[in-house]
């Protein structure tokens, strides 16, 4: 092993999964500050998003699952290194990381089991009188200046009639670790359900009224690095009057699922922020699946001649493209209902400078304490001879 090439060792431990190369680190010194580096962690991201390997679904709900996207065959348990609780939701995933939306909002890689619990943010804004509230969050990736970025929209309305009365908007950064206030959020959130899911070409989206027309809907987009909003045109002729319009994202592609009593209808935007590139992916009608499922495009399979399907937070399903044939997916500890978000493993940290932040354990905080306390004895002692 010492004769090889570090490009060679390089190149080979960039194919592994984390939990692999968490282990691999004990191999030795140098194999350690490889895959702690700032330089291997973006290596084998870049590697697992252009290949499409160590892909899971994270699945939320009574619990946190994992199950491999190659199997599809076993859901995995996973406990939350913080307290957790099922109604807390977990949000789409950036490089590996995901904001579990719990008081306070965690972000949390999976996979390494770092996590940063996150700041409290207060609302600077005047509570209305007679009013109730609702707190929305957004999670998305800034990669001009490489860091993650979490959005809160308060919003207010009457207690009685339920109309808009205010709203504010703040921002919280990775790298700076503190909430910020910024333009606040320019439409009321009635299509938003709690959260920004959708994160496409380093913008949240989400779906409003149109103001202009009571049977249409526009997509909201917030620029994550620019941290400004501006509108985008769904597919053409569709109406929200008596259908359920949601928004996802499939292969790094925005998308729009119309759904009816009769048909589920999926549109994919091919080519960003191009309203001709709106191309309709499927229509899918019962027996195929049940009246009324919602469903949520997940995936393409390898060779793009399937798409895996979430159907009514119930079921896995796979839609064939060409045979317009569905076959179920049977995973084992699946729990009943749950919600899924496709997640690719990475090794990206959550201390903000691109270093690995281990967890402490009680033994070693005591020792921590006794080391920092010997280190500010020394450091007073020095200034004291300084002086």
């Amino acid at each position: 092993m010492p004769n090889l090439p570090f490009e060679l060792v390089e190149d080979i431990l960039r194919r592994l999964p984390v939990k692999s190369l968490k282990r691999f680190r004990a191999v030795a010194k140098s194999w350690c500050c490889l895959i702690d580096s700032e330089g291997f962690i973006k290596l084998h991201l870049r590697q697992s998003m252009v290949s499409g390997s160590h892909r899971s679904l994270i699945i939320g709900g009574l619990g946190v699952y994992s199950v491999d996207m190659e199997a599809l065959d076993k859901a995995h348990v996973i406990k939350p290194p913080f307290y957790y609780r099922s109604v807390d939701g977990i949000s789409n995933s950036c490089n590996g990381i995901v904001l579990v939306m719990s008081d306070p909002p965690v972000l949390w890689n999976t996979f390494s089991r770092e996590y940063r619990i996150l700041p409290g943010c207060s609302t600077e804004l005047e509570t209305p009188f007679e009013s109730y509230g609702k707190t929305a969050y957004g999670f998305g990736y800034d990669s001009v200046n490489d860091d993650y970025k979490v959005v809160r929209v308060a919003e207010f309305r009457h207690k009685m009639s339920h109309i808009w009365m205010a709203s504010e908007t703040k921002i919280y950064g990775l790298k700076s670790n503190y909430w910020r206030r910024i333009e606040d959020f320019p439409y009321p959130l009635p299509f938003l359900r709690g959260n920004w899911r959708v994160h496409v070409n380093g913008a949240m989206h989400t779906l409003v009224e149109d103001p202009e027309d009571m049977d249409a809907a526009l997509i909201m987009a917030f620029n994550v690095r620019t941290e400004k909003h501006h509108p985008m045109m769904m597919p053409p002729g569709i109406r929200i009057r008596g259908i359920d319009v949601s928004l996802d994202v499939i292969d790094d592609c925005l998308s729009v699922v119309c759904t009816s009593r009769y048909r589920v209808s999926i549109w994919v935007m091919k080519e960003y922020g191009v309203r001709d590139s709106w191309t309709k992916l499927l229509t899918i009608s019962p027996p195929l699946i049940e009246r009324n499922d919602f469903v949520k495009p997940l995936a393409y399979s390898r060779d793009g001649a399937r798409v895996l399907l979430n159907c009514d937070d119930k079921r896995l399903v796979w839609y064939d493209l060409e045979k317009k044939t569905v076959e179920e997916i049977v995973v084992e500890g699946l729990p009943f209902v749950f919600y899924a978000e496709v997640c690719v493993e990475s090794l990206v940290t959550l201390n903000g400078r691109g270093e690995v932040k281990k967890k402490v354990q009680p033994k070693e905080k005591k020792k921590e304490k006794i080391r920092s306390k010997r280190v500010d004895d020394f450091l007073s002692e020095g200034f004291k001879l300084v002086l």
